[in-house]
């Protein structure tokens, strides 16, 4: 039976024990957004696959209220906007702040590793970064806040640290904390495309996106526990 721990550790979960034991060994992998955008899960289902990930969805649940500045006019439109930022350019790993048997099936994870002492654990994370990323707002470390479509984007919709630090609120039983980085501007004001869409398929994957890198943290046995499933 697999239960909550300690509220401050955060955990990762592996469908083979060999991707724990290289974790422990300080052998973090990390891929692109645009990889979990694409990502298709078994059965049609999206949980570790996202179609809106890193982008910023709003479509109010009664209509796009859209405003003819130049006419002075007002209409409604059965679509939606969304704000997308360069997914290809923001390499992510993605933890949890839960131990539970629905994440366990879920991820079919074989084990799970506990990381005990999360400030310890980012503070090695920073430090092996890319140069290029250890800039000021290059990186980010974040618990993920969940929205529904039809919530205001507020001040998310011009920041892409924040775009890609949210999701729909289906995910929000995965209780994700997420890290984040780039080596471009791609965490810049405004730099996203903006479109109106009425999304009726999940728009066909653009591979040559789904970049990797892996970043050595050093061993981490001293930080960590592992659990096996």
């Amino acid at each position: 039976m697999v239960t909550a721990c300690m509220k401050h550790s955060r955990f990762k979960y592996f469908s083979r024990h060999e991707y724990a034991e290289a974790f422990l060994n300080g052998n973090m992998f990390c891929q692109t957004a645009a990889f979990f955008r694409d990502y298709e899960d078994a059965k049609a289902q999206q949980i570790i696959g996202d179609e809106y990930e890193g982008t910023r969805l709003y479509r109010p649940a009664t209509g796009l209220e859209i405003n003819n500045l130049t006419r002075n006019t007002t209409h409604i439109l059965d679509a939606g906007m969304e704000c997308s930022t360069r997914a290809h350019e923001i390499y992510i790993f993605c933890m949890s702040c839960s131990l539970t048997e629905v994440l366990r099936r879920d991820f079919n994870a074989v084990s799970c590793v506990e990381l005990m002492d999360p400030r310890t654990f980012m503070g090695r994370w920073r430090d092996a970064l890319p140069d290029a990323a250890k800039e000021d707002g290059k990186h980010v470390a974040r618990k993920v806040a969940y929205y529904r479509p039809e919530d205001v984007p507020g001040n998310v919709w011009a920041l892409p640290d924040l775009i890609v630090t949210t999701k729909l609120r289906p995910f929000q039983y995965q209780d994700e904390y997420r890290l984040a980085y780039t080596t471009t501007n791609a965490f810049a004001f405004e730099n996203c495309t903006y479109q109106i869409v009425d999304r009726k398929a999940r728009p066909l994957p653009t591979r040559d996106e789904h970049l990797h890198e892996t970043l050595v943290l050093g061993d981490l046995r001293d930080i960590c526990r592992i659990h096996t499933f």
